[in-house]
């Protein structure tokens, strides 16, 4: 299921592993740890685009080593 931009938690596309959406005051270091930590992203390839903006991505943590296309 992807993971909406505005969902509390980021959900791996593979293995369902979540993790917490950095927000606040630690947005930068918390996302700058977020991806150094393995985490990827992409965009939903099966979403209709509204106004050119995607509005989900699928996520994949770093434990699974299978990330699809």
């Amino acid at each position: 299921m992807p993971t909406h931009f505005r969902d509390p938690v980021l959900t791996c596309e593979t293995c369902h592993t979540t993790v917490e959406r950095p927000l606040g005051q630690n947005y930068r270091s918390g996302w700058e740890e977020l991806l150094g930590s393995g985490w990827t992203s992409r965009d939903n390839p099966e979403e209709t685009l509204l106004r050119f903006a995607p509005k989900t991505c699928l996520w994949f943590c770093p434990n699974c080593s299978a990330q699809p296309g």
